[in-house]
C-alpha cells in the first residue's frame, strides 16, 4: 500500500488543537466514550498525534484513527447493541498486536484482522499507527460467513491481492462516505461484506477448517445442556481419539474441546441472563439449563470470563432495559 491519509469523515477528536499536557487525558476520555467498554492501559504522557473520525455506514460505522503507541483493553458491556457487531481492522500505517480468544496476530501496513465485540480483546500499538475500523452488524456477516466468529485475531496478509482489493475499497469509502445518501451507505456496507470472501486469507481459513472440527462444533451446540457432555463423548461420536480431535480443534480455533464446551456454555448462560424470557428463572436454573452441575463453580467461572457475577450481569441488563 502507498502512504495513506485517513481523512474524510466527521472529526470526533483531534489532539493537534489540545494543550500537550492534557492530551493523554483527553485521548483516554474520548476513546472510552466513543467505544464503551474500552479502557486505555498505557499511552505516552504527551502524545504528538491522536485523532478519531467517524461516519455511519448503513447499520454499521466506519472509524479512521491515528494514535501514538498505546495499549487498550475491551470488556463487553451489557448494552445489547455493543455485542451485535464484528469489526474489521485495517492497519493503514504502523503496527498493532491484536489478542482475542486465545489468538493473537501482529498487523503491519496493509494487513487486516477481525475483532468480535462479544468477547474481551486487547490491542497493543507497537508504534504510531493509523487504523481504519469498520463495525459490521453481526447478523449480516454471519449469514454470509457462518464461521467468522472463529477467525478473530487471525492475520489476513496485506500482500494478498484479495486483501488489497478490500483495503482499497475501504479507503475509498472513507473518502466519500459523507457524500453518500443513506441508501448508498447501506449498499456499500453490503458490498464490502461480500468482498470479505475475496481475501484468500479468509478463504483459506474457512476452507481449511477440518470437517471433524465442524462436526465437533455442531455436536457441542446440540448437547450444551447435557451435564455429562465431555470431550471423550465428542471424540467417540466421530470414532477418533480425543488427542487427535483436540489437536484439530486447537489448530482451527485455538481452544481444546473442553475449552470450547466451557466457552459456549458461559456465553449462552450470559445471553440467557439478559434475556427477558428468563427473567423469572433463578441463576442456578440458568446454570443447570446450560449444562453446569455446580452453581458455585458456574458463578466463579462466569466472573472470570465476564468480570461480573451472574447476579451483577443480570441486574445491569435489567437497568439498561428499563
Amino acid at each position: 500500500m502507498e502512504t495513506v491519509y485517513l481523512e474524510g469523515l466527521s472529526p470526533v477528536v483531534d489532539l493537534s488543537g489540545v494543550d500537550s499536557a492534557k492530551r493523554a487525558d483527553v485521548w483516554t476520555g474520548t476513546a472510552t466514550a466513543v467505544f464503551p467498554g474500552l479502557s486505555v492501559q498505557a499511552i505516552e504522557a504527551n502524545p504528538t498525534i491522536g485523532s478519531i473520525q467517524q461516519s455511519r455506514v448503513g447499520q454499521g460505522s466506519i472509524f479512521a484513527i491515528s494514535s501514538a503507541p498505546a495499549e487498550v483493553s475491551y470488556v463487553p458491556r451489557l448494552d445489547s447493541e455493543n455485542s451485535q457487531f464484528l469489526t474489521l481492522m485495517l492497519q493503514a500505517e504502523g503496527a498493532t498486536i491484536a489478542r482475542q480468544r486465545q489468538r493473537h496476530c501482529e498487523l503491519n501496513k496493509g494487513d487486516i484482522c477481525f475483532i468480535d465485540e462479544r468477547h474481551p480483546f486487547r490491542l497493543i500499538g507497537v508504534e504510531a499507527s493509523q487504523l481504519l475500523l469498520l463495525r459490521m452488524p453481526r447478523s449480516l456477516v454471519m449469514s454470509r460467513f457462518p464461521d467468522m466468529e472463529h477467525l478473530v485475531a487471525t492475520l489476513i496478509p496485506g500482500r494478498d491481492p484479495g486483501t488489497q482489493l478490500l483495503s482499497h475499497t475501504l479507503l475509498h469509502l472513507l473518502h466519500v462516505a459523507r457524500e453518500l445518501r443513506d441508501s448508498q451507505r447501506q449498499a456499500a456496507l453490503n458490498a464490502i461484506i461480500h468482498l470479505l470472501g475475496a481475501t484468500s486469507g479468509l478463504a483459506v481459513e474457512l476452507e481449511n477448517m477440518h470437517w471433524r472440527v465442524q462436526k465437533a462444533l455442531d455436536y457441542i451446540e446440540l448437547n450444551l445442556s447435557v451435564p455429562g457432555l465431555t470431550a471423550e463423548h465428542i471424540a467417540q461420536a466421530q470414532h477418533i481419539s480425543r488427542r487427535r480431535l483436540d489437536q484439530l480443534m486447537r489448530d482451527a480455533l485455538g481452544l481444546s474441546i473442553t475449552g470450547q464446551i466451557w466457552s459456549r456454555r458461559l456465553q449462552r448462560a450470559a445471553d440467557d441472563l439478559r434475556d427477558q424470557r428468563w427473567a423469572n428463572t433463578s441463576i442456578s436454573q440458568v446454570a443447570f439449563a446450560n449444562g453446569f452441575e455446580d452453581p458455585a463453580h458456574f458463578a466463579r467461572a462466569f466472573k472470570r470470563r465476564f468480570e461480573a457475577t451472574p447476579g451483577q450481569w443480570r441486574a445491569l441488563a435489567r437497568t439498561i432495559t428499563h
